[in-house]
């Protein structure tokens, strides 16, 4: 702990300095103080993690400085906070940043005269886990399949602690995507603020705010985005969020027959499907062919792709040849590169059963 240590005098009353009257502390006969305190031997702390103050020096009353906002060691209309009878005091610090925190010992001599003694130390706080906590595309648009009155509303996806994934259905893509979207959000602190970084340069954005500026799209694709969060410290979060359309068959045939597609209403990216053959047909040897997602595209390049797969082995449309005597479980695999060479993927499931 690095120490300052000095000694002033002053006529009582000081505003601001919070002071404990407790006959632990207050004695008639004069103590000269001395102020000297320590912490919980960490090189940081967590956002909200209890710090924990206690008392090393001499004197009659004790106080500490926090050293945060509103409590900063003699700034005007700045105030500390009185050390419990025992001599400790716990905070919770709601940004990351350093911080000095301000240990004050006091006495009143037989002048009434107020007699300080000041200590300090360097705190580093951190949001260990992020500035944001949760992020979310609000009410993008109903989904029939779900009721008349349903609005999809896409809850990220915390695939790493600084990415994000926001799942969406892909029948939403072409009409309510390509536009602003609202958001909701919460961060670690009250005092902290998120931004876009669009392509315009840099939006504040407002948790569930009616006015919606947020977009997924660059150049009628979906791009990864990139959020940040930032403290009142200066402390930045980044966070990239990638808008992955939940893939689709858009359609699926054997023999020219279409397949019958049902939503399972359980998860948004699970579909059972059926397809009605000729009697005696050989469903041991059928040979399928799809379209996924229409083929759009904004959507399927060079570098965001589709993969199909059943029961596991990997499938080529109008080629590969399946045995549909028991039901196949089919799964589309959709990847996007994000920054850094990440790849983003998301799967869709179906049950598909021929008879």
């Amino acid at each position: 702990m690095k120490k300052i240590i000095y000694i002033v005098s002053l006529i009582f009353g000081l505003g601001s300095f919070s002071s404990c009257e407790n006959e632990a502390f207050i004695d008639d006969i004069y103590v000269t103080p001395r102020a000297a305190f320590s912490i919980d031997d960490k090189e940081a702390f967590n956002v909200f993690e209890s710090v924990h103050f206690t008392n090393k020096g001499e004197g009659q009353r004790f106080a500490v400085w926090p050293g945060d906002v509103s409590h900063v060691y003699g700034e005007t209309g700045n105030n500390g906070f009185a050390c419990n009878s025992d001599g400790t005091y716990s905070y919770s610090y709601q940004e990351p940043g350093e911080y000095t925190a301000v240990w004050v010992a006091s006495s009143i001599n037989s002048k009434g005269e107020v007699v300080l003694s000041v200590d300090s130390t360097k705190i580093r706080v951190e949001a260990m886990e992020g500035g944001l906590t949760s992020f979310s595309i609000t009410r993008m648009a109903k989904l029939a399949d779900f009721g008349s009155s349903f609005f999809y509303e896409s809850y990220g996806d915390f695939v790493t602690t600084n990415r994000i994934v926001c799942p969406m259905p892909y029948t939403i893509w072409p009409n309510y995507v390509r536009r602003t979207l609202g958001v909701k959000f919460a961060l670690d602190s009250e005092f902290a603020k998120l931004y876009w970084e669009s392509a315009d340069g840099e939006v504040e954005l407002a948790s569930e705010s009616t006015t919606k500026v947020f977009r997924f799209d660059a150049n009628n694709e979906l791009e990864p985005q990139t959020i940040k969060v930032r403290m009142v410290s200066g402390v930045e979060y980044k966070y990239e969020v990638a808008a992955l359309v939940i893939p689709e068959f858009s359609s699926f045939t054997i023999n020219g027959v279409k397949a019958v597609q049902k939503r399972d209403l359980s998860a948004f990216n699970k579909f059972k499907m059926e397809i009605d053959l000729p009697d005696g047909t050989d469903l041991t040897a059928l040979v399928p062919e799809y379209i996924v997602m229409k083929d759009d595209a904004s959507l399927l390049t060079s570098t965001k792709v589709a993969t199909v797969t059943a029961d596991g082995m990997s499938q080529v449309s109008g080629q590969t040849t399946v045995d549909f005597s028991t039901p196949v479980n089919y799964t589309i695999k959709y990847t996007v590169p994000g920054s850094d060479g990440y790849q983003y993927e998301y799967e869709t499931y179906y049950e598909i059963t021929v008879k």
